[in-house]
This record gives structure tokens, sequence and C-alpha cells, in this order.
């Protein structure tokens, strides 16, 4: 792996080194993580797709060391029935265009609000700046200057509300005349606008992806 990252580099400026594994912990290979299974290579890979039999319906941290590739510094996709896109947005995965999924209108929304450049402040991070006031509905914060998108989904079986607790100082804007909107997501979410302080409906296995910025 490393000869190959080499002469990738030499050769081919760019060059793209993407690592595919279906979901190994099972009787037939051993119960081996893919995760362990590959891990010295990935220092030399530049993204993950561990895709086939990996239950996205396990709790958050599942997603984040067995699934997401964050842990090591990779972005990361989804493949099995589409993945959850909800759930991936806390790890910034979506589903790999066209084999499950189509993640082009969540591409869309990450353009219109610009993520390239952002700091990705996950849910398992301890000043996260954003949480809600459930534990099974985890938040993640893309922070940018003057704004921030907020993703958040659920793992809880029924409806619930949630309230974001948010540090001001860590987005670097206050609360005065701040504005909580959902822009429409075709196949993801509709169109919805918030206060920060006001009580949020999330439906089961599902979230939101929320802007949260200051005029």
């Amino acid at each position: 792996m490393k000869r190959v990252r080499k002469v990738l580099d030499r050769r081919r400026t760019g060059a793209l080194i993407d690592l595919h594994s279906a979901n190994q912990h099972n009787p037939r290979d051993g119960f081996a993580s893919s995760a362990n299974l590959y891990l010295e290579h990935l220092p030399f890979v530049d993204r993950l797709w561990f895709g086939e039999y990996f239950d996205y319906d396990s709790p958050p941290d599942y997603w984040l060391v067995e699934v997401s590739g964050v842990p090591f510094g990779l972005m990361g996709e989804m493949l099995e029935k589409g993945g959850n896109p909800w759930r991936g947005m806390l790890f910034g995965m979506t589903s790999r265009l066209p084999w499950a999924g189509d993640p082009r209108p969540l591409w869309k929304a990450w353009d219109a609000f610009s993520l390239v450049g952002s700091r990705m402040k996950g849910w398992w991070v301890p000043d996260a700046p954003v949480r809600t006031d459930r534990p099974s509905v985890p938040a993640t914060t893309y922070v940018k200057t003057g704004k921030a998108l907020v993703a958040i989904a659920s793992w809880e079986k029924e409806p619930v509300e949630v309230t974001l607790a948010v540090n001001w100082k860590a987005l670097g804007f206050g609360p005065s005349g701040a504005r909580l909107t959902a822009p429409a997501i075709e196949g993801f979410q509709p169109a919805a606008s918030f206060a920060p302080a006001d009580r949020i409906r999330v439906e089961p296995g599902r979230g939101w992806l929320l802007v949260l910025d200051a005029p």
C-alpha cells in the first residue's frame, strides 16, 4: 500500500484510493470488523465505502467506529438499502450515486450552505456547540463564520420532541435575531422555520438538517 500510494502520488495527481468492504462480522468471515481488518491500510486511502450487511439501525457509537471512517480521518459513504440519510448526516455520510439512494438533493443543500470549509463538530466531542435534550437524538454541527448547519437524527421508536441547547459563544454569534430554518430537500425534509428555543418534532429513524444563522 505504501508503494501504491507513492506511485499514484508521483504519477497521477489527485488520484483517490477508495476502500470498499461488506460487513465481515459474521460466522462465515470469522466475526472480523472491517475497520480492524483493513486498519493498516487506512493511512494510505482517501475514503471508505463500508456497505453491504451493515446494520444502520445499530446505535450511534456503532456508526462512529464501524461504518463512518471519522476516527481515521476518512470520509465514508453508505450502501445497504441506501443507508439512513438522516443518521448519515451526523457523520457527513450519504449514499453513493448510483448504487443505492439518490444523494443529489442533499448535495445541493450542502452547496447552498457552502459546506466546504466548515468545521465539523460531531455529537461525540465534548465541545459540540449544539446538542439536543435527548441522548437518543444526537446532533452534529457544521460551523462556518456567522452560521451553522445542524444535523439531528433519532434512534427513538416513537416520534419525540427535542429542544436544541446552543453554545452561542462557540458558534461566534448570539441568539438575538437568530434564525433556525429547514431548507426543503427532496426525499429528506420539507421546508420549515423554528425559533432556536422551539420544541422540534422528530419522527422515528428520521431527523432534520437545520440552518442556524444570524441576520
